[in-house]
């Protein structure tokens, strides 16, 4: 009977043996009335993700006009016409023009005719003056022989200096003469530009993606130019201007990689590279957005200006890392379900501490990787701008914890601005980026014997989906996500 005894108690002991390590399903347990659901640690990529949504448009936009009123007389171009830069894609009725360019022709000729009269006024004028010259010398030289009387000679004297008169007043005319020409000439001049503005060209090669006028239609110009047709100038590489709330902008960086759909093609998946972020606001309805701009290659031309896009920026990525399943760090055990044993030992702090002090900066410095010197000097100010602080806000300091986080972190950037290069302060800030991302959970696990065990994880990058492990799990460890009621199948 021992014998007996001793074998069955063998086979059961294998059978539960062969169930835990061949039958059971790993990421389903059975435990009572709860089965008990687990993700599996694995190596993935996990990326921070911005949704957004903006308006395609073209990389540049002319929008074309007249600086002329008149009447269109002729259309050359339409939607959706290809065009290239000089070519007339409209005509204005020209003959009010025409006349008026007639008009200063005929006053440029009559201010020419004017100087040429002005002119032989000068000559005579000229002339005469000789001739009293003559008259003064020899009359003078005749008065002192006591040839002539003197009233004589203060005649010619008299009409010498009326005909030096005349010379300056046929000369001064000639000035004036001269500046009406070139008044006249001006404005033939804009007159002409005026007859050539009834003729519009396209200031671009590209698209006419928009026309505002047709033939027969009148357009004024006296206060702003119409626009009569807008032209896109390249639809092969587009921009996307997204709005991104205020909230999100902080990761956003040029050359961050986007994907992005539209709804003409749903299945499709567009991509593109973050161009540029504005730093101008816009406010619409208490909420607060940016304009990032984003540049992609329309390839095909299925993408048209004033389509939106439905845009995901990634502003962090972690390639080949520890993940697991989000909903890891969101399970918690009810009270009614199996019983949860601690994980004695493991309650430390995260490591670095929670403070300003010197071992922050240290470590802060030492990931900089720059001299001894460079980073002790660094660290002496440092200390010292945090002191200040801490000592000017005296017994206040426990109480506005907040505010002195924030002015030690604005004056450690100011800092670091002035005593690092730009590649070493662009380092310094996405170390910090990285460290704002770290944090400590409290997972569970499954035992053998159907109990949670807990553990604790430092995880970083989330991405929605799933988690980055930094450190308290390896490849291949199980957590629990939820657990399922077998009688109501319901958690």
């Amino acid at each position: 009977m021992k014998k007996v005894l001793i074998a069955v108690t063998g086979f059961a002991v294998l059978g539960l043996v062969v169930w835990v390590v061949f039958l059971r399903n790993p990421s389903t347990v059975s435990n009572g009335q709860f089965k008990i659901e687990t993700a599996l640690v694995e190596l993935g990529d996990v990326a921070k993700i911005v949704s957004a949504s903006g308006s395609v448009r073209a990389l540049t936009t002319v929008e074309v006009g007249s600086q002329v009123s008149g009447q269109i007389l002729e259309l050359t171009a339409d939607f959706n016409s290809e065009v290239t830069k000089g070519q007339i894609i409209a005509r204005i009725d020209a003959q009010t023009f025409e006349s008026r360019v007639a008009s200063a022709k005929a006053e440029v000729e009559s201010a020419k005719a004017n100087i040429a009269v002005q002119k032989a006024q000068i000559t005579r004028a000229k002339a005469n003056l000789e001739k009293f010259e003559k008259d003064y010398v020899r009359q003078n030289a005749l008065y002192k022989e006591d040839a002539i009387a003197l009233s004589l000679l203060e005649d010619t004297e008299r009409q010498l200096a009326v005909a030096q008169s005349e010379l300056a007043v046929t000369k001064a005319q000639l000035r004036t003469g001269e500046a009406a020409l070139t008044q006249r000439i001006a404005s033939l001049q804009t007159q002409n530009v005026d007859l050539q503005r009834t003729i519009i060209r396209s200031p671009i090669t590209g698209v006419v993606i928009e026309r505002n006028v047709d033939v027969g239609q009148t357009v004024a110009a006296s206060l702003s130019a119409p626009v009569l047709f807008r032209i896109a100038q390249d639809l092969s590489d587009i921009r996307i201007d997204v709005a991104v709330v205020e909230s999100d902008i902080g990761g956003i960086d040029a050359g961050d990689q986007v994907t992005f759909k539209v709804d003409a093609y749903p299945d499709d998946d567009f991509t593109g590279t973050v161009e540029q972020v504005r730093l101008a606001s816009q406010e619409i309805q208490n909420v607060v957005t940016y304009t990032v701009v984003v540049s992609a290659i329309n390839r095909g031309g299925k993408l048209l200006p004033g389509m939106t896009a439905n845009v995901e920026i990634v502003t962090e990525n972690r390639e080949n890392v520890l993940r697991i399943a989000e909903a890891v760090s969101r399970f918690r055990p009810p009270a009614d379900g199996p019983l949860v044993v601690d994980n004695k030992g493991d309650g430390q702090s995260r490591s670095g501490g929670n403070g300003r002090g010197g071992n922050f900066v240290r470590q802060m410095l030492k990931d900089l990787n720059i001299s001894t010197e460079r980073s002790s000097e660094i660290e002496k100010l440092i200390t010292k701008e945090i002191t200040e602080i801490r000592q000017s806000m005296g017994d206040m300091a426990q109480f506005r914890r907040s505010q002195m986080r924030e002015l030690i972190n604005a004056r450690i950037n100011r800092i670091l601005k002035k005593q690092l290069t730009a590649d070493e302060f662009k380092t310094y800030k996405n170390n910090q980026q990285a460290r704002s991302t770290v944090r400590r959970i409290t997972v569970y696990k499954e035992n053998l014997d159907g109990t949670l065990q807990t553990a604790n994880l430092v995880i970083g990058l989330s991405d929605g989906s799933f988690t980055e492990i930094v450190r308290g799990a390896k490849e291949g460890d199980e957590f629990v996500i939820r657990l399922l009621k077998t009688n109501a199948g319901s958690k």
